[in-house]
């Protein structure tokens, strides 16, 4: 019995090993690629995490001299922010994660909402912060090159209104276009590249630029010429972001659902020294970008968190589909086509109680369709 006993135990371990080599032949396993963590060593010493060495590399290993020199670098890097934790999860091009196919005829109600993000309220900070951004390799102008700090933020830590305006005025040399496209605020007509970018020869301002008027002094204190140049709306100009989405119940699913429709940054209008005169907003639009044309650049950029824990890190796309930014409700979808505050002008805190009856009304919707 016990000999029997024995010979099970030796069979069962056999096969659980061969089925291991072949599980690994079939997933076409590979060392350079399927790491956990890297932890530094050079020699063939044994990882603490892993069971065999691990291979040196000039692309996967950050020790070696040519690991900024390398052309994969773009797809095996370092963390923007130097930190040492390096895996495939948090390193690389990265694919956003597809929506759920929804049919339209399975689309019972829908509406579509307008908010305002104001990067002044504390848990919106990761989306306004940091304000000066370092590059290694990028040079603005508009005439910038395809590189890593544009297209995937893995050598700069950038807030959302750099992640866009890079990726509108850099142009991908293969296909001698923008990056991303900017819109209209109705996304009926796509701005040109002279648009965005402007003229410089002609003091003509692209949708991120501003004129300015500078007066030359002569030594009693007279103005003795004045001109016009042309600066550059930065990251300390924004102020918020209009965001559109719709809502939808999929009757299929059973669920209350949105899609982002857009996102458009704003700056305190020219003339205007606050955000706010009285109720009303003093803010210029810098053009409205499709938010499904800028879900691959989202996904790409990490976000830092509030409270400095970069186990929390995550890309600005999920941030957005956490819906972890602080909103106040300005639309929703209505024959008159109006904002709350056009029919509640003067009326801020009416405004904002509004706003936040709609968002419960929604809500609502929801429950009574589960109760039905």
């Amino acid at each position: 019995m016990k000999n029997q006993i024995l010979i099970i135990i030796v069979l069962a371990t056999f096969s659980s090993n061969l089925f291991s080599q072949e599980n690994r032949s079939n997933r076409g396993w590979n060392d350079a690629n399927q790491t956990t963590y890297y932890m530094g060593e050079k020699d063939n010493s044994l990882n603490e995490f892993r069971s065999e060495p691990y291979p040196i590399s000039d692309v996967n290993n950050p020790d070696n001299n040519n690991w900024n020199d390398a052309v994969d670098h773009r797809t095996k890097a370092i963390w923007s922010d130097n930190s040492t934790i390096v895996s495939d999860e948090k390193t690389g091009m990265h694919t956003f994660i597809p929506y759920t196919y929804v049919s339209e005829d399975d689309i019972l109600w829908a509406k579509r909402l307008k908010k305002l993000v104001d990067v002044r309220i504390t848990q919106n900070h990761p989306l306004y912060f940091p304000i000066a951004v370092r590059y290694d390799q990028y040079f603005s102008g508009g005439s910038g090159e395809l590189l890593n700090e544009v297209a995937n933020g893995l050598d700069a830590r950038k807030n959302l209104f750099q992640i866009l305006k890079d990726a509108a005025t850099t142009i991908n040399p293969a296909t001698g276009n923008s990056l991303v496209s900017v819109y209209n605020t109705s996304l009926t007509r796509k701005f040109t590249q002279q648009e965005v970018i402007g003229d410089r020869s002609n003091t003509k301002p692209g949708l991120f630029q501003k004129v300015e008027t500078v007066q030359e002094f002569d030594e009693f204190g007279d103005v003795v010429d004045e001109f016009d140049i042309l600066s550059e709306y930065e990251s300390i100009d924004i102020v918020g972001y209009y965001i559109e989405e719709e809502v939808f119940f999929d009757k299929r699913r059973a669920k209350l659902d949105y899609r982002y429709v857009s996102i458009t940054p704003l700056v305190i209008a020219p003339g205007a020294s606050n955000f706010y005169s009285g109720s009303d907003r003093n803010v210029k639009e810098l053009g409205t970008f499709y938010f499904p044309e800028v879900r691959n650049l989202l996904a790409n950029h990490k976000v830092f968190p509030l409270n400095g824990n970069l186990a929390q890190r995550m890309s600005f796309d999920e941030f957005f589909h956490r819906k972890l930014f602080a909103s106040s409700l300005l639309k929703e979808t209505n024959v008159y086509d109006r904002q709350i505050r056009d029919y509640l002008p003067g009326r801020s805190l009416d405004q904002l109680l509004e706003g936040d009856r709609i968002k419960e009304q929604i809500r609502r919707y929801e429950s009574d369709m589960w109760n039905y």
